[in-house]
Parts: structure tokens; sequence; C-alpha cells
């Protein structure tokens, strides 16, 4: 009788593989939210408004941004504007590993990608009441690589979001203090993805896994602008959520001799991945305390909670879809800010803006590092006639430490720590004609 084969370290890094196999499938849950992980909701298109950090946006009215700010306040411009922005966000992420990190490796450095900003506004006034819109712009999206030898290397490696939209929109004024506007939107966005796979054995090396996918959605959007008396404006402006639906095959690379087998399943797999970029309501108000100097502010709320059901369809040999929740919250949003013409063709902006976290600390992921936000802004803008302004604008977004801790098995190992500097840096310039 043949004696049974020893059930020793061989058999332990076996079982190990197959337990890597069994979590396949919750990894792809987890990819649903790389998406939140690498992207945030932006009000930073690039417009005045960045000088303000968003606050009274959807009741300035005073160019034609107003197109992607709030439609309604078209009804307010003088006469038909187009506005075009650019800029560049500048971020400062770097990861601070905590003791208790089992896997080897660094902060990874700065993860933050430099981002360009660009945006286009069109504002048509076709009579004194109606007034058609057009906007171009990305309000979604960011990047972050932390390089191949950072102690999260298993969770994720790299991960990007980009978006652009077009938005058309058409305002009427119903009478002297009450406008309405809508419209609709086509978002096209690229997300991709990649993360190291250990592979046990010390001469294999790390293997890793990839993805790359396209998709498009479509959007509607609403606004309301009320002036009750002459130094007041409120506007009250309706997102609805995007919905896009990667789908991809992974691609693995440099999977040791027990992975293999796997890579060629799972590589063959089709994965679909819904994607939402959640539903928002923001209510804005400017009051004219003085003729050279106004205040605003936003109250606004974000459908996040929405996001947290994941179904995740994988179409392989036995088709099936998973569920997960991520606990997400809903996000609220407040705003002040304050404009002062310091001189006849020079108006000053300063604003601040908190947006509360979308989880908490006991559910955050490594690749849902989401926290607080706190904005601080700046700009000025000059008129160098009557029908030409430019302006400059920068934006600190504070994004929070983002504290967490993981445990994903003995592959993934333990990942716990902080982010000691979280910081995007938003700088724009914009020009504004006016025919």
């Amino acid at each position: 009788m043949r004696p049974s084969a020893p059930q020793n370290p061989q058999r332990l890094q076996i079982s190990r593989r197959l337990g890597l196999v069994a979590c396949v499938p919750f990894l792809l849950i987890a990819l649903q939210s790389i998406a939140r992980g690498a992207a945030l909701e932006l009000y930073e298109t690039g417009a005045p408004d960045l000088g303000t950090a968003s606050a009274g946006r959807a009741a300035m009215a005073v160019d034609a941004s107003t197109v992607a700010a709030n439609p309604a306040g078209m009804t307010l411009l003088d006469r038909t504007q187009l506005m075009a922005a650019a800029g560049v966000l500048l971020p400062m992420t770097n990861f601070d590993v905590a003791p208790e990190t089992t896997t080897k490796g660094g902060g990874g450095g700065n993860a933050g990608v430099i981002f360009p900003l660009g945006s286009f506004f069109f504002a048509y006034k076709l009579s004194e009441r109606l007034w058609l819109g057009m906007g171009s712009y990305s309000d979604f999206g960011l990047s972050a690589n932390y390089g191949s030898s950072w102690a999260g290397r298993y969770y994720v490696n790299r991960i990007s979001l980009i978006t652009s939209k077009v938005n058309p929109n058409i305002a009427y004024a119903l009478n002297q203090w009450l406008s309405i506007g809508v419209g609709f939107s086509f978002e096209v966005g690229r997300e991709t993805y990649k993360t190291q796979i250990n592979n046990v054995l010390p001469r294999a090396g790390d293997g890793s896994w990839t993805f790359e996918s396209w998709d498009e959605g479509f959007a509607g959007n609403a606004g309301v602008l009320i002036r009750p008396v002459s130094k007041l404006k409120l506007g009250l402006t309706y997102q609805s959520p995007v919905f896009f639906k990667f789908g991809f095959q992974p691609f693995f690379k440099n999977l040791g001799p027990g992975l293999a087998a796997l890579g060629r399943k799972i590589g063959g797999s089709q994965v679909n991945i819904p994607e939402e970029q959640p539903q928002q309501v923001m209510l804005s108000a400017l009051y004219n305390v003085l003729p050279r100097w106004s205040v605003m502010g936003n109250v606004g709320w974000q459908n996040w909670s929405a996001f947290g059901e994941i179904p995740v369809g994988i179409s392989a040999r036995n088709q099936r879809t998973l569920e997960a929740n991520l606990h997400f919250s809903d996000t609220c949003q407040i705003a002040i800010g304050q404009q002062y013409r310091i001189a006849d063709r020079w108006l000053w902006s300063a604003g601040f803006a908190y947006d509360s976290s979308s989880v908490s600390k006991t559910n955050r992921i490594a690749i849902l590092p989401v926290d607080r936000q706190l904005r601080y802004g700046t700009g000025i803008q000059y008129e160098v006639n009557e029908n030409v302004t430019v302006g400059a604008a920068y934006e600190l977004m504070d994004a929070g430490p983002a504290p967490f801790s993981n445990d994903r098995g003995p592959l993934a190992g333990t990942l716990q720590g902080h982010y000691s500097t979280n910081y995007l840096n938003f700088l724009a310039f914009n020009v504004a004609w006016k025919f």
C-alpha cells in the first residue's frame, strides 16, 4: 500500500492558493469600489466658482458657467456668452504604514497623479426669456499610483477613473423673479485598475492583474432660480445619477505555477461592474450686503448610500451575480463664501466648504480611502473691457487622513495606516467673452 503524501509546507502552499480562488469573487466585488477609491464628486470645473470653493455656485448666475452650476441662471445674463477654462490638479497623497501591517514595503511615495483640467461653457440668448446652453467638462474622477513596492500592493497598485461629459440645457424666465432650466448629459468614462498578486514562493516574485474598460452613461439635471428681492438670489439644482456598466476580462501576468490555471480560468471570464455617480441636490443663496460686497453659501446632499449596494455579474461557464454592501452613507455639504469688488475692474473671491465622509473608519477599505473633505478657495477676476473678462482661481482640498485597517487573509496580509498628507491643489485660468 502506497504511503499517503506528507501534508506539510507544500500542501499548505496549495491550500493558500486555493484560498485565493475562493476569495476571487470577493475581489471582483471590491472592484466596484475601485473607481470611487480613485474618484471624487468634483465641483472643480475650472470656472470662477473655484475661487469660492463652490459656495453660491447654484445662485451666482453671472457668466456662462451657470450652464453647469444651474441652467436657470442663464436667464439673468445680459447677452450671449462663451467661457473657456484650463488648469491642473496637483495631488499630494502620502500613506503612512502602521506597525501592524504584515507585508513588507513602503508608503508608496506621492501616489497622486497630475491631472489636467479643462471646460467649455456656452449660453445663447434666443429671446428675452428663452436661453440655450451647452457645457463640456468633467466633475467626477481622479487617479492614484502607489507603485509596485508599497505595503498595500496586494490590495491595489494603480487605480484611475477619467470621465468627460457634454451637457446641453434650456432655460426659461417665467417672470422677473422666477426662472427654470433643464438639461441632460452624455458622459464617457474610462476605468483602469492594477494590483499585485502574492505568488507565495519568493523566487517567483509578484504576479499582477489589470483591467481597462470604457463605458458611457446618460443623466438629467434641473434648476430653479428665485429672486424674491433685488439683493437676494436663491438657486436649487438637482442632478440625477449616472449609471456606467464597465465590462472587462482580467489580464494576469507572471503568475506562479500554482496560480497559472486560475489565471487562465478567471482571465477568460467577462466581469460586469455597475458604477454609479451619485445623484445630488444643492441649494445656494447669494446676498448683496453692500454694492461692492456679496456673501453666499450652499447646503447640499449626495446619495452615496445607493452606491453601497453592488451587483457584480460574472459571465463564465456558470454565469452568476454577486451582491455586496459597502455600508456607505449619504453625505452633506456646507459652504460659505464672499466676493468683493476691490476696484471697478477687479473682483476678489474666497470661500470654504465641508463635505462629510461617505464611509466610517470601521468600513473603510484600502481601495476606498474616502474621508471628509475641506475646501479652501480664492480667486481674482479682471474685466479687460465690456466684452472680455479673465480670471484665475486656486483651491486646496484637504481630503482627510482616511485611516483604515484591512485584513484579507495570508496572501494579501494585513494593511493598516492613514494618509499623513492627502491634499488636492486645483489651479485654473478662465476667460469669458460676451457677444
